[in-house]
């Protein structure tokens, strides 16, 4: 690969720095799969850096599981799979393999039976603490707060379902969901026909009723691809960029700078 002259930092780069540089290099797919990465020397030249320095940024991504190094013949962007455990949730949507259709769906299955889950086991207090949070959702006066007291409820509902490997699950997906909430509550439309049914789903919580509660998680989820429209296929990444460009404190929201 040749360089651009021009992409050179004002400063040099620390270590960690390089690194994120080049995963950001590698996630954007300037860099495919199964290519190979400059060698120590182009990158010390570039990036204005010791060659001690390019090989421990070099070692962090290979922490990351982005690449491999191969003795003799230097470092290869790494082939990766969503099963084998190394791509987390963020890095799949920022290389666009994760579809809102794909999250959508996703949630469904989970959620629906967290809601079950939490009818069966949640304690009074925990009642409470739903109550409290769909009540703040509903008096808020800005889509942050929105947002927050949205994600909190669909949360203490996890939490209350005591499965802790579904609560994991969760939180691998926590900020995508939290995005996916962005694009649902700034659409007027979709707001209007999926925020009523969290008084359905707190409802059945209540009466302890499982299967009422795991209909109506599903239907309040279900709401995405119904009115979603063409955003329901496209990449996680573009749609929410997209619609957070529409609202200002998105950035915040979805942990930009």
């Amino acid at each position: 690969m040749s360089f651009d002259p021009d992409a050179r930092p004002a400063v040099p780069f620390t270590a960690d720095q390089l690194a994120d540089e080049l995963e950001r290099l590698i996630i954007s797919n300037t860099w495919t799969p199964g290519a190979k990465l400059p060698s120590e020397r182009q990158l010390a030249e570039q990036y204005r850096l010791s060659r001690p320095t390019v090989r421990e940024g070099l070692r962090r991504i290979q922490e990351r599981g982005l690449i491999v190094a191969q003795p003799g013949r230097g470092s290869f962007v790494r082939e990766t799979r969503p099963t084998d455990g190394s791509v987390s949730v963020e890095m799949a949507t920022r290389r666009k393999q994760v579809t809102a259709r794909e999250l959508a769906r996703a949630r469904q299955m989970l959620e629906s039976e967290t809601a079950a889950l939490a009818a069966e086991n949640r304690t009074d207090l925990e009642l409470r603490q739903m109550q409290n949070l769909l009540e703040r959702f509903d008096s808020a006066n800005d889509i942050s707060q929105e947002i927050s007291f949205d994600l909190a409820f669909h949360e203490a509902i996890v939490i209350a379902s005591r499965n802790v490997v579904m609560q994991l699950m969760f939180g691998s997906i926590r900020s995508l969901t939290q995005g996916f909430m962005l694009r649902s509550l700034t659409d007027r439309t979709v707001r209007g026909a999926g925020a009523p049914i969290h008084h359905t789903i707190l409802e059945a919580i209540r009466h302890q009723d499982a299967e009422t509660a795991r209909d109506a998680m599903r239907a309040h989820l279900l709401v995405a691809e119904s009115h979603y429209g063409e955003d329901i296929d496209q990449p996680m990444d573009d749609m929410l960029r997209r619609w957070a460009s529409q609202v200002p404190l998105a950035p915040e929201i979805l942990g930009e700078p």
